[in-house]
């Protein structure tokens, strides 16, 4: 009798694990589901949506930069972004295929026919219309296709892509849920089992806080990398400073008016055989030569923004008031940054001395700025006064 029982309880004690096991295996895959899969499949649909924003930057800025093609020659740059217009439609793809490879939900499946259908509408406008156009050089046709169609067609997919994913978010959080009741059940359960089975639901706790953290640091990376698309557009990544493109859109895209009684100060430095520094000292002390070349500019010109306008050429800009004491002021000024400059700098255990060209060109509220002061710049260092010690050039309005 005593054996029969015995048999019998180890037979219901084997059929509790065993139970066991299945549901925290069950429940580990969920778990594991909701990491790998889950998080995965919101995270390539905002990746979808920054690398559909910062597309539309650059197709923006192509078709601004071809209708104003003739202030400047804009070609490189509109090929340049034309490019990254084609590689970012080439990153959406890939995301939307592995998106596509993962197991969803009949509604996210549902939601997906429409974000699939509208994304290839949308390059379609994007590769066989807009860039098409900017590639005949009609900008002008591909600004009307812009407004009239790729707006109404970006709009329509911003909210497919964002129904699809309030619908993933929702299938995410009944997941969890449905994974937290069953930890709960299974923390019961395992109560009669001793220290060792809640050893086990102990480290599904730990799991469940990795998941809590993975999603918050998953949110957290998003909006430091939409914060950080300004910074990547217009920073140059060696100095810091603003880059050309960003010297381009404050003074390129239209005419900048001066108030009245201001001054602007666009001061040039042009390091001199900068080629022969890299040959000499190696790539990696020309970029600590750039770095500190807008450091030091930073420091004397307080309050001025400083442009990267070239591989070895800044522009800083002094915004002050119209006087001839403060002609005096950034002519002192311009005096001292060029010592400083052109004085014995240690960099990567090397001695380096640098020369460079200066030039100043002073802008008041009787004129206006546009793209060609870059131009002015450049002259006055062959066509300009010279200044009293002879180390720069200057012209003024």
């Amino acid at each position: 009798m005593n054996k029969k029982s015995n048999i019998i309880t180890n037979i219901i004690v084997i059929l509790f694990i065993v139970f066991g096991a299945v549901n925290f295996s069950m429940v580990i895959s969920e778990y594991s589901d909701v990491v790998d899969n889950d998080i995965a499949s919101r995270n390539y649909l905002q990746q979808s949506l920054i690398k559909m924003h910062e597309m539309e930057t650059d197709l923006c800025i192509t078709i601004n930069l071809g209708r104003n093609s003739d202030k400047a020659d804009n070609t490189a740059a509109i090929e340049e972004y034309s490019g990254k217009i084609d590689y970012y439609m080439g990153e959406c793809k890939e995301l939307m295929k592995k998106y596509e490879a993962i197991e969803k939900t009949s509604d996210e499946e549902k939601q997906y026919k429409l974000v699939k259908t509208g994304m290839n509408q949308y390059n379609e406008i994007v590769t066989n219309e807009l860039l098409a156009q900017i590639k005949d050089g009609h900008y002008e046709t591909a600004n009307s296709i812009y407004f009239e169609r790729f707006v109404n067609k970006r709009n329509g997919l911003d909210s497919d892509l964002n129904d699809l994913l309030n619908i993933t978010d929702d299938s995410i959080n009944n997941r969890y849920d449905k994974a937290v009741f069953k930890v709960k059940l299974l923390r019961i359960f395992f109560i009669g089992f001793g220290i060792v089975l809640l050893i086990l639901l102990n480290l599904l706790e730990i799991r469940r806080k990795k998941i809590a953290k993975n999603l918050a640091e998953a949110v957290d990376t998003n909006e430091k990398t939409q914060e950080s698309l300004n910074n990547a557009i217009f920073k140059d990544n060696v100095t810091s400073s603003s880059n050309r493109f960003s010297f381009v859109v404050e003074y390129g895209t239209e005419v900048v008016e001066i108030p009245e009684d201001q001054a602007f100060y666009f001061i040039m430095f042009d390091i001199k055989d900068f080629s022969n520094i890299n040959i000499i000292y190696g790539t990696d002390t020309g970029d600590k030569l750039l770095a500190s070349t807008v450091e030091n500019i930073s420091d004397i010109f307080e309050g001025s923004t400083v442009y990267r306008t070239g591989s070895d050429e800044f522009v800083a800009v002094v915004k002050t008031d119209d006087s001839q004491d403060t002609f005096t002021r950034i002519s002192n000024l311009v005096e001292k940054a060029y010592s400083l400059l052109t004085s014995d700098q240690e960099l990567n255990n090397y001695h380096v001395s640098a020369d460079y060209s200066i030039s100043l060109v002073r802008k008041t509220s009787v004129s206006t700025v546009d793209m060609t002061i870059h131009n002015q710049l450049k002259q006055a260092l062959t066509d300009g006064k010279k200044s009293a010690s002879g180390h720069w050039y200057y012209s003024e309005d």
